[in-house]
């Protein structure tokens, strides 16, 4: 998928999007002042920072967080970019063997200038198709005597968001267990997914041997991520972060962050499940538009327009100038001659009835 949008557009975009008064787009961001004294209000008196991954605010946090994904132990990491990776490294190193399954939109394969092969030294096969979510036949399709782990992103981003059918995500686990292959979760939308499957968080995470999840997407931290697994997986991930950089002197601003992301805004989430799939049923109604997935199955979608990324772009950023409402990103991709646009629902979408999202859609629509 190609993209190409002029940086003046891309200017005029944010320009616009800073004065706006209202937005369809994850959740509300305070100004960085604000982010800094909500933080420090955060802090219990006479509480103590961490220390290379040591200290009661670090190591509480890891314990809730292993807790809450059903996992007997956590690491708290600056970076999905690094816990993926050292993920797949351990898994590798266990099995002795360095071949890695992965969907052809996978992060690793799209987003990292394959990383987990130039510096982690894993051997990487694409299984699937693009515009699908994986099945167990994908799976069973790969050929490969050296195959360690399989990544699986739930939901899929790239896709908008699709999620597989939940008893094929079983056969999916019980098949890699019975052939020594490691399943790890690339969780960075992981949050979503207990509404969509009706089930919960322990449910899901019980599929994989290691499961990683990000706090900045939908939960509006600054940064962060963790990486559960077993305690004997745990100990290991300590020792590759420490090789790889990733054992930070103090991170008790992310760790600050997370803890109240997850305290206010995880449990919207729900709803945002639910808001996201009635809203993007309503805009799959109106022409000049398409939805991927047709009904949307978490709290993200996207949105397909019949024009080039750039005039789209220009498009947008008019609209938001002349009313003060953001009800698109900049696209993220063109594809097939359309252009599209990403929608994480939030509170910020729910803090308006669905009603004035599809009046202003319909009222930008004109204008194309």
């Amino acid at each position: 998928m190609t993209l190409s949008i002029s940086a003046k557009t891309k200017q005029a975009y944010h320009h616009a999007a800073e004065q706006a008064n209202a937005s369809l787009l994850r959740q509300p961001q305070l100004s960085m002042a604000d982010e800094l004294r909500l933080l420090a209000e955060q802090l219990e008196q006479n509480e103590k920072r961490d220390t290379y991954g040591s200290g009661k605010l670090i190591n509480d946090f890891e314990d809730d967080v292993a807790t809450l994904l059903g996992k007997p132990a956590a690491l708290f990491l600056p970076t999905g970019t690094l816990a993926q990776p050292l993920a797949l490294r351990i898994h590798a190193d266990d099995r002795q063997k360095n071949g890695v399954a992965l969907h052809p939109t996978s992060h690793l394969m799209l987003h990292e200038q394959m990383g987990f092969e130039a510096l982690w030294q894993l051997n990487g096969t694409t299984t699937g198709f693009a515009e699908k979510p994986l099945t167990l036949s994908d799976l069973k399709s790969v050929q490969s005597n050296d195959l360690a782990a399989c990544l699986l992103e739930l939901p899929m981003r790239e896709i908008g968001g699709q999620l597989p059918e939940w008893d094929d995500l079983v056969e999916q686990s019980q098949w890699a267990r019975q052939h020594n292959i490691a399943m790890h979760l690339d969780g960075a939308r992981l949050w979503q997914v207990p509404t969509a499957y009706d089930c919960s968080m322990t449910e899901v995470c019980e599929l994989f041997d290691s499961v990683y999840v990000s706090f900045y997407k939908d939960l509006g931290a600054l940064s962060g991520a963790v990486l559960a697994g077993s305690e004997a997986f745990i100990e290991q991930a300590k020792i590759w972060a420490r090789r790889a950089g990733g054992n930070i002197i103090t991170q008790y601003p992310q760790i600050l962050s997370a803890h109240y992301g997850l305290r206010e805004n995880l449990p919207v989430l729900p709803d945002a499940v639910h808001y996201a799939k009635t809203l993007g049923k309503a805009l799959n109604d109106l022409d000049d538009i398409r939805v991927n997935p047709e009904t949307p199955q978490v709290a993200m979608f996207h949105l397909h327009f019949k024009l080039t990324a750039e005039q789209l772009s220009a498009k947008v950023t008019n609209y938001i100038g002349n009313t003060g409402v953001v009800i698109l990103p900049l696209p993220r991709a063109e594809k097939d001659g359309e252009a599209i646009c990403e929608i994480s629902i939030g509170r910020n979408a729910m803090s308006k009835p669905q009603s004035y999202w599809l009046r202003h859609f319909k009222a930008f629509l004109e204008t194309l």
